[in-house]
């Protein structure tokens, strides 16, 4: 338990620190003072010393979140209290939360072929937090008004919500605390910083999910489609690499093959309790070639880069259609 809660506190001090250095990094460099001109700034009547000073405090105060005059608006302080009252609600209709007292822990494993869902749990809390991440910065890049706070409104939020949900599976009798989500829950959010950090990686990275309801989970469940995210026999997680993204690295590629990503990805099946199968559970490698419909989605607009093209182009950023080959590789 000693080590297990260390690395927890560890991974997690990370992830904040990380926070506080991507929003003052990105406080300075998106200073509105930095674009003036050198000369422009000799020109004014304002002393060149001056107007150093106050670009070095405009940047140290336009990332940190708890000095006067730059706390979280009012619509950030609605996502801060709507995030755990749907996930408690979500937590005691789906997982049974509060269903024990006493709270316990769970030694779940990763990706063993024993393990209680093969790995595709771990997979998926990485999936579901990573495109939390997603939605909280862009949720706080709307609410701070693109203040650099949105980063580590954005990180504590997700990393929250990660450990928020293992406290509750602790008052459960099926799942208790289990640090290997929260690990897995961290994967999952440190890819969704690289790539909202860099443009260029994003272009050329996806992560996405691919899922079509079991037979045993629409009996079971199909009136409840809040359990979907338990029916991994159905899910596939994959990771997309775009060759559209690679323009952006400068290389000149034929039109066509922007169209085309290559795709590598995990699932399991048979393991879930209501699976409709006699067959022994397994693991498998997903791999194929698809269509990037991000880009189909290009070709309806004659400004790609419009807000519009944007938010169509959202459902297929995360999630995958098998539009293509596909194969698998059981492990």
């Amino acid at each position: 338990m000693d080590k297990h809660m260390t690395q927890l506190v560890v991974i997690t001090l990370i992830l904040l620190f990380t926070s506080f250095a991507f929003a003052q990094e990105n406080g300075v460099s998106s200073s509105p003072s930095s674009d003036i001109p050198v000369n422009d700034i000799q020109d004014s009547n304002t002393p060149v010393a001056n107007t150093s000073d106050a670009t070095v405090n405009n940047s140290s105060s336009s990332w940190n979140p708890f000095i006067r005059g730059n706390g979280p608006t009012s619509p950030t302080l609605a996502m801060f209290i709507a995030v755990p009252v749907i996930t408690t609600v979500y937590g005691m209709e789906t997982w049974d939360w509060g269903e024990q007292k006493n709270p316990q822990l769970a030694d779940e494993g990763f990706f063993g072929k024993n393990t209680d869902s093969g790995g595709a749990d771990k997979v998926g809390h990485a999936y579901s937090h990573y495109l939390s991440f997603r939605v909280f910065h862009a949720y706080y890049d709307w609410s701070e008004n693109g203040k650099s706070t949105k980063w580590f409104y954005s990180i504590s939020t997700a990393t929250f919500l990660g450990v928020f949900i293992e406290v509750g599976d602790a008052f459960t009798g099926k799942y208790g605390f289990s640090y290997e989500d929260v690990v897995a829950d961290m994967a999952g959010i440190g890819l969704g910083i690289l790539l909202e950090y860099s443009p260029t990686m994003d272009s050329l990275i996806g992560f996405s999910w691919q899922y079509w309801p079991t037979e045993g989970y629409t009996d079971r469940w199909g009136a409840n489609p809040l359990h979907m995210t338990s029916d991994y026999s159905g899910a596939k997680f994959i990771l997309n690499f775009r060759l559209a993204g690679l323009q952006n690295l400068g290389l000149k590629l034929p039109n066509f093959l922007r169209y085309i990503q290559f795709d590598f990805g995990y699932f399991t099946r048979n393991y879930v309790r209501w699976d409709k199968t006699d067959d022994d559970p397994y693991r498998s490698l997903y791999f194929g070639i698809s269509l990037n419909f991000m880009e189909v989605v290009k070709d309806f607009f004659d400004k790609p880069e419009s807000r519009t093209c944007k938010i169509l182009q959202q459902p297929f950023k995360y999630y995958h259609i098998p539009a293509g080959y596909s194969g698998d590789y059981k492990i």
